[in-house]
């Protein structure tokens, strides 16, 4: 019995300090990149970081800056790459944000369509949800990737959307407040740029 003991305490040190030490890839880049300046993967390289889970704020790894991103804040060599710092040269004010969903996307959400999104406040006091109501017609979508469970299936997945200033408020609202955010795909969505009224 004893040795049991002292075994699974062991395993369980070893496991809380891999747990510790383990990195995720996550984009930095290479050299100085100035306020509007364009942000490809020329400019960006591949390190492996211990984030603590702050990793959704940054560019990860085989995340591609979308065509036509620029830079909206300095970003220094050897940093790694804000979201927030990102922005679209298309006459938009559009921003990519990225959203993780419960669920899993049809097969026709892929980068450059377009989506609805919805979202049920949620209710403590009942412990459910509201209504949903529509955020963002027709948001054109930069990324799409699944999110292993770890269990060897996928539980759902982080979509990156390209959203206007004047609707980013309620987006991150909604997210900020557990609201269950859901993605329509949108086949009648325009081709231009932007995200609807």
């Amino acid at each position: 019995m004893g040795i049991l003991l002292v075994a699974g305490s062991v395993a369980g040190t070893v496991g809380l300090v891999s747990a510790r030490d383990r990195t995720v890839p996550m984009y930095v880049a290479k050299e100085d990149i100035s306020f509007g300046e364009p942000v490809d993967a020329s400019r960006l390289e591949v390190v492996d970081v211990r984030l603590d889970g702050t990793q959704e704020h940054y560019l990860p790894a085989g995340r591609e800056p979308a065509a036509g991103t620029r830079a909206n804040t300095l970003i220094r060599a050897g940093e790694l790459v804000p979201l927030r710092g990102l922005g679209l040269d298309d006459g938009t004010t559009r921003k990519p944000v990225a959203v993780e969903l419960e669920q899993t996307l049809p097969a026709a959400v892929v980068p450059g369509s377009r989506v609805d999104v919805w979202a049920a406040a949620r209710d403590r006091t009942a412990n459910a949800y509201g209504r949903p109501v529509i955020l963002l017609p027709s948001a054109e979508v930069a990324a799409v990737s699944a999110v292993d469970s770890g269990f060897g299936g996928t539980s759902g997945a982080v979509v990156e959307l390209l959203v206007e200033d004047d609707r980013m408020a309620d987006l991150l609202a909604a997210v900020a407040n557990e609201a269950r955010v859901t993605v329509v795909h949108n086949p009648a969505g325009p081709a231009s740029t932007g995200t609807g009224s």
